[in-house]
């Protein structure tokens, strides 16, 4: 958190994937399926994205790291990484 002078412990850390499939248009979509899933193996999440990349979802990982401080309850979510249909073609 070097960019924004935040000096903190940062706490213990779990990773979040969310994975959306959307097809249609947006006030009639024929397909909106949405997954998430959370651990602290980073590896095994990027391999369920992959997998869920394949199927034809979006796919976001996030870092969730909590704080003391202003409010201990509260997660801070960081994007790690995105997969798309699109670029795994390439």
């Amino acid at each position: 958190m070097d960019d924004i002078d935040d000096t903190r412990e940062p706490g213990p850390r779990r990773y979040r994937l969310d994975a959306r499939r959307f097809r249609g248009p947006l006030h009639a979509p024929a397909r909106n399926d949405h997954e998430q899933h959370e651990s602290d193996d980073l590896a095994a999440l990027v391999e369920l994205a992959r997998s869920l990349v394949g199927e034809g979802f979006t796919a976001w990982i996030y870092e969730r790291s909590r704080s003391p401080v202003p409010w201990p309850e509260a997660w801070d979510l960081r994007l790690v990484t995105q997969l798309d249909p699109d670029r795994a073609r390439d």
